[in-house]
């Protein structure tokens, strides 16, 4: 991977670790959070497509499938936790991850 690349790289992981926090957290409104996230991966994903010196189009191909997967799978990840922490909450459990002895 190039330099540049690099970069991209690690604004991507920033962000899918920003939108997970902020689903998570409920910094902000899931839907503002889902929605910007991932059009800002998509974005990400095709710019580290075209730094590695892709054509135009597979960069847009990639950016859109990869961009697309990876934040989707973030999202589900942070809306499961964060849904079973608040039945949790709402249930009166304490620490619904805790084991039971």
């Amino acid at each position: 991977m190039q330099g540049l690349a690099w970069i991209f790289f690690v604004l991507f992981a920033l962000t899918l670790a920003g939108m997970y926090l902020a689903i998570r957290r409920a910094w902000a409104a899931p839907g503002m959070v889902a929605g910007v996230g991932v059009v800002l991966s998509i974005i990400l994903m095709t710019l580290i497509s075209l730094a590695q010196d892709n054509f135009p189009i597979q960069a847009i191909i990639v950016g859109i499938l990869l961009g697309g997967l990876f934040s989707g799978a973030t999202l589900a990840v942070a809306w499961y936790f964060h849904s079973t922490e608040m039945r949790a909450r709402y249930a009166g459990e304490e620490d619904p991850t805790a084991e039971q002895v």
